[in-house]
C-alpha cells in the first residue's frame, strides 16, 4: 500500500492517536459544530457511492440537519474504526471533500487498498468499505497546521502568510486537502490568487475530482491551471506523461515571490518533489506537506 503523507500531528492529535479506546464525547443539548479537537463525536454511514472500481465517497450524517462540521479549509479530521476481526482501534486522518457551507453530512473521499497476493490492503480503508449503512464511526478534529483563510492569505502553524500564486501537488487521493483549497480560491470571485493544479495518477480512471476540477476551472482561466500527468496513459490521452519530476516542475512551478507549493500524495513522490523544488531555488518554508 502507497504511504501518503497528510498532515504532521500536533501534540494533541498525536495523544488521540494513541488512545486505544477513548470515550465518544456526549452532549445533553444539540451542538451547532460537530467537530471536537478533545473528544470523540459520531457520525452515521448515510450513503455509499463508487466514483471508480477502488474509490468511494461514503456520506455520514452529523448528530442534525442544522449542525456544520466546523472544518477549516486545508485541515483534516480523523476518524476511528474498530477491526472486526482484532477489536483493535483503527485511526486514519482524512480530508472531507463535502463543501464547506454543507449542514448535517460530510461527504469522505476513500480510496480502498485491497489485499493483493504481495501485500496486506490498509486496514483502514477496508474496514470503510465494509460499513453496513447505519453504523457509526468516531470523528475528532481539526488536524492540520496549515488553514488557507481566503483571497491569498494563509496560516502555517501559527504563521500569517500572503501569497499571490499557490502550486498544488498531488497524486491519487492525495487530491483532497488540494480541492478544498483550490475550491475556496475558484469560488470566490474576488480572490486574486493564481493557482497551478499538477495531479499525477496511473491511469485515466484513477484520476479523483476530475470533473468538479474541470468545472471550476471553467470561467477561471485567468487564475488558474490544471495539469494531469498519467504513467500508463492509453493511446488515446493527449495530455501529460510520466511521473511528476525536476522537468515538469522547472517548466510549470517556477520560483516566483510571494508562491507556496502544497503537496500531498505518495510518500515518494512528496519526497521527490521536495528534492526537485528545493534545486530549483524553492526555500523549505515555502514548501509545505499535507
Amino acid at each position: 500500500m502507497p504511504a501518503y503523507h497528510i498532515g504532521t500531528l500536533t501534540k494533541e492529535a498525536r495523544r488521540a492517536l494513541s488512545e486505544a479506546a477513548g470515550e465518544t464525547g456526549q452532549s445533553g443539548a444539540p451542538r451547532d459544530v460537530f467537530l471536537n479537537s478533545r473528544s470523540w463525536s459520531k457520525g452515521t454511514l448515510h450513503a455509499k457511492e463508487t466514483v471508480s472500481w477502488d474509490t468511494k465517497v461514503l456520506t455520514f450524517a452529523l448528530d442534525h440537519e442544522q449542525q456544520s462540521l466546523g472544518l477549516p479549509i486545508g485541515q483534516h479530521l480523523m476518524m476511528r474504526v474498530r477491526d472486526s476481526a482484532t477489536g483493535e482501534a483503527v485511526i486514519r486522518s482524512y480530508t472531507p471533500i463535502s463543501h464547506r457551507t454543507r449542514a448535517g453530512f460530510v461527504d469522505v473521499l476513500v480510496k480502498v487498498y485491497y489485499d493483493s497476493r504481495e501485500r496486506k490492503g490498509g486496514k483502514m480503508s477496508q474496514a470503510l468499505d465494509a460499513l453496513p449503512l447505519g453504523q457509526a464511526v468516531d470523528f475528532k478534529g481539526p488536524v492540520g497546521k496549515f488553514e488557507y483563510l481566503g483571497r491569498g492569505e494563509c496560516t502555517v502553524g501559527a504563521q500569517v502568510r500572503r501569497v499571490r500564486t499557490l502550486v498544488m501537488i498531488c497524486g491519487g487521493s492525495g487530491i483532497t486537502p488540494i480541492y478544498q483549497v483550490y475550491r475556496a480560491i475558484m469560488e470566490d470571485r474576488e480572490d486574486p490568487t493564481k493557482v497551478v493544479v499538477l495531479n499525477g495518477n496511473r491511469l485515466f480512471e484513477d484520476i479523483l475530482c476530475r470533473e468538479e476540477l474541470d468545472r471550476l476551472a471553467t470561467g477561471n482561466e485567468d487564475r488558474c491551471k490544471i495539469l494531469y500527468t498519467l504513467t500508463q496513459g492509453t493511446d488515446e490521452w493527449k495530455g501529460l506523461r510520466g511521473r511528476i519530476n525536476g522537468p515538469l516542475l522547472q517548466e510549470h512551478a517556477p520560483c516566483e515571490a510571494d508562491s507556496m507549493v502544497l503537496i500531498c500524495g505518495p510518500e515518494a513522490m512528496e519526497k521527490a518533489c521536495h528534492e526537485a523544488l528545493q534545486k530549483q531555488g524553492w526555500q523549505a518554508e515555502d514548501l509545505f506537506s499535507f
